[in-house]
């Protein structure tokens, strides 16, 4: 059971890791301090090519894969469990503004406010609007095309390595 929690401290830190490590960034991006226009060209911008509506899936995703590990760390407790995890999606998916300020923050000090207003245009209409509305469908099969080819990759690279190793008397 003891190892059980040691991956379970590791499990839990790890998200916090994550969001140490985009606040860092957002000290960086603080410092820069983009006007308030291109603040705001910046969000507008996030908010038409649907990156805001993939920050309402962090706080979810992050809950639902500590939930397994919590399970396991407290046998017979499932319901208790499955409520709070209920109760901290709720509570912190309500914070998905913070996180649109820093990435808003980083838009604005890596765009300029005209480019940044170009681009909502495009992505508002035809062509770009057309690309954000198949993006979920050319990420997922995206990802499922990356995910086959690692796999064909790994193989492959597992294979060249047995080989080399033989071919220099290692045995493995």
């Amino acid at each position: 059971m003891r190892t059980a929690r040691a991956r379970g401290a590791v499990f839990i830190l790890a998200p916090v890791a994550l969001i140490a490590a985009f606040s860092a960034g957002y000290v960086s991006a603080e410092a820069q301090k983009p006007a308030e226009t291109g603040l705001v060209a910046a969000r507008e911008l996030i908010v038409v090519t649907g990156a805001s509506k993939n920050f309402e899936t962090v706080v979810p995703m992050m809950v639902k894969q500590l939930e397994p590990l919590l399970l396991q760390m407290a046998p017979g407790k499932d319901k208790e469990i499955k409520e709070i995890m209920a109760l901290m999606v709720e509570r912190f998916s309500q914070r998905k503004s913070e996180m649109m300020e820093m990435i808003a923050g980083i838009y604005a000090s890596k765009l300029t406010e005209p480019d940044m207003k170009d681009l909502t245009e495009f992505f508002s209409k035809g062509a770009g609007a057309a690309f954000i509305a198949k993006q979920p469908e050319i990420l997922t099969e995206s990802m499922t095309a990356g995910q086959q080819w690692g796999q064909k990759i790994g193989m492959e690279i597992e294979q060249q390595i047995r080989e080399e190793f033989k071919k220099r008397g290692i045995k493995i």
